[in-house]
């Protein structure tokens, strides 16, 4: 998916400017600096474009980072409390992970997170878009998972942390905050969570006030998703229903399942596809695509792993299908992209 189509909170900015203020720094010349109007952000809703965001993270590199927050890390959840609201406030740890997955939208859909559970441990792989980004939102992605993490078990263990970067650079907090040393250097961005507790009943729980976090944190959620173009929507269901089922799933299927997600009439998702000359076949073409480059450069997946994730029965399926959209098999695609 284009970046254009792509966007984060401008909440993230006004924390990060709110921090830099409370450092000493001008906080007009560093708003000016990484070429933020502070009007255009101003709004609660407010959203930034994915490229210009990707653009100004290039540009604060060195400045934002100076004005980091040295505090606890829960306090970047002050500027989202209904995501708070449903992290801090959920069953049980596993429920909490699987919300900041699904609710991570409320803070930006820019770059890729994907969970993977197996026993006591729950294992996050961070993929970022855009060339020349370094892995800052990574590691800031998994300081926040472990500490919300270590409210449901105080004796949770992160077993493993690496990112792509040489170097920490200006937010070691961040590492500190995992509680365990970071591995630099890596193939990918990753982080292990271990944990007894998985699905021990949170003794603070309190489902009426649950209920009223989730309702608000949906509101966002849906207004974010209608925002702009319909195909990325349908794009991003799809996405999510492909990682929840291991096992192939008939297009037709699909769509039915993507209707009832998004609350509509088989004819009203062919509608508004239409409207944008696109066929929900064609969604899904893209998407499947999509999701096999990234899983195939990023992740070390089997590639019959990576067909069963995006939806086909068999490799030699995905194999001819891919092979056909991308010019080469799977397993080349994967050694061009590696060399």
């Amino acid at each position: 998916m284009d970046l254009r189509q792509k966007s984060v909170s401008a909440r993230i900015y006004r924390g990060l400017l709110d921090a830099a203020e409370r450092e000493g720094l001008d906080r007009a010349k560093v708003a000016h600096d990484i070429g933020i109007d502070e009007a255009d952000i101003a709004a609660a809703d407010a959203r930034v474009p994915g490229d210009k965001h990707v653009a100004m993270l290039q540009l604060a590199e060195g400045r934002l980072t100076r004005g980091a927050p040295e505090g606890d890390v829960l306090d970047s959840l002050l500027y989202f409390p209904e995501l708070a609201g449903v992290l801090c406030n959920s069953p049980t740890l596993r429920d909490a992970l699987r919300h900041y997955v699904g609710y991570r939208d409320l803070i930006g859909n820019v770059d890729w997170l994907v969970m993977h559970e197996h026993g006591d441990e729950v294992a996050f792989e961070y993929v970022t878009e855009g060339e020349g980004r370094n892995a800052t939102s990574a590691l800031g992605n998994f300081a926040l998972i472990a500490s919300v993490a270590k409210l449901y078990d105080v004796r949770l263990r992160v077993r493993d942390a690496g990112i792509t970067d040489a170097r920490l650079g200006a937010i070691p907090a961040l590492g500190g905050a995992l509680g365990v040393r970071v591995q630099l250097d890596q193939a990918r961005n990753r982080m292990v969570l271990q944990s007894s507790a998985l699905d021990r009943a949170f003794e603070v729980y309190n489902a009426p006030l649950a209920k009223i976090h989730m309702h608000a944190a949906h509101g966002i959620l849906q207004r974010i998703r209608e925002q702009g173009r319909f195909s990325p929507t349908v794009e991003r269901c799809l996405r999510d229903v492909l990682r929840e089922h291991a096992e192939a799933i008939e297009p037709k299927s699909l769509q039915t399942i993507v209707c009832e997600r998004l609350s509509l009439t088989r004819w009203t998702l062919q509608r508004k596809l239409a409207a944008e000359r696109k066929t929900f076949s064609e969604v899904l073409t893209q998407m499947r695509i999509e999701e096999a480059r990234m899983l195939l450069a990023h992740t070390p997946m089997s590639i019959s792993e990576i067909s069963e994730r995006v939806g086909f029965a068999s490799t030699t399926a995905f194999t001819r299908f891919f092979t056909r959209a991308c010019g080469a098999p799977p397993a080349r695609y994967r050694g061009r992209c590696r060399v």
